[in-house]
């Protein structure tokens, strides 16, 4: 019979999950190389599409193996799964920090659509937005995403509620306006240039210049 592994103790289970002199651990290792791989496919996804990408596409351009990626990474749909959470997450982190400021609804709604255009004009953002329609992941995994893109939307409405309660912003229909900001900035996610004229702080506060005041000069007749 083969003989039992002894078991560890906790300090020395600890110690064994670190390497290198910097003491990162081994889940820390990880972590950063499959992130390293996340952001290649995400790159690669954007570029070709997800369906016109495949794994062998994404470690070519990482000049690894297919079974390394398999060693990070269930799937290609795992890929794009994880693409799209990062992105998830990102936009609910930034969130936590709009809950948290002492604003007016307009000026939290600005507050947030920043946060949402620096996050949707990076790769995984734009992954998020341009490679997760139906047929690119399974129904769990698509549903797992959108229930957090739900609580961005219910989120989004409440804040232009508070926002026509606090005389912030106009008597309109929140859930209209809610869609209005979400295309107009789902959008930049397909026609974005990093090295553009303007930089994703500047579009975003050139958009919600155009919300907030319209394209009619002051004084015109409606």
């Amino acid at each position: 019979m083969p003989r039992a592994r002894p078991l560890q103790s906790d300090a020395v289970a600890a110690a064994a999950r670190r390497s290198g002199p910097e003491g990162q651990s081994t889940e820390e290792k990880h972590s950063a190389k499959a992130r390293t791989i996340l952001l290649a496919a995400a790159r690669i996804f954007n570029e070709r599409g997800y369906h016109e990408t495949s794994m062998s596409d994404v470690a070519k351009a990482l000049g690894v193996s297919k079974p390394y990626l398999y060693y990070y990474l269930k799937n290609k749909e795992d890929m794009l799964f994880e693409c799209s959470r990062i992105a998830t997450e990102e936009l609910h982190t930034m969130l936590d920090e709009v809950r948290r400021a002492q604003v007016s609804g307009w000026d939290r709604l600005v507050l947030l659509f920043r946060g949402y255009a620096r996050v949707m004009t990076t790769e995984f953002g734009i992954c998020l937005i341009r490679n997760t329609a139906p047929g690119s992941l399974s129904e769990r995994g698509r549903e797992r995403l959108w229930v957090g893109r739900r609580r961005l939307n219910r989120e989004v409405e409440q804040i232009i509620a508070q926002g026509i309660a606090d005389h912030s912003i106009r008597p309109c229909d929140p859930i209209a306006l809610s869609f209005a900001l979400f295309g107009a900035f789902n959008w930049m996610t397909f026609w974005f240039r990093p090295d553009g004229p303007m930089n994703a702080e500047q579009l975003s506060q050139h958009f919600l210049d155009i919300f907030a005041r319209g394209a009619m000069p002051a004084g015109s007749p409606s």
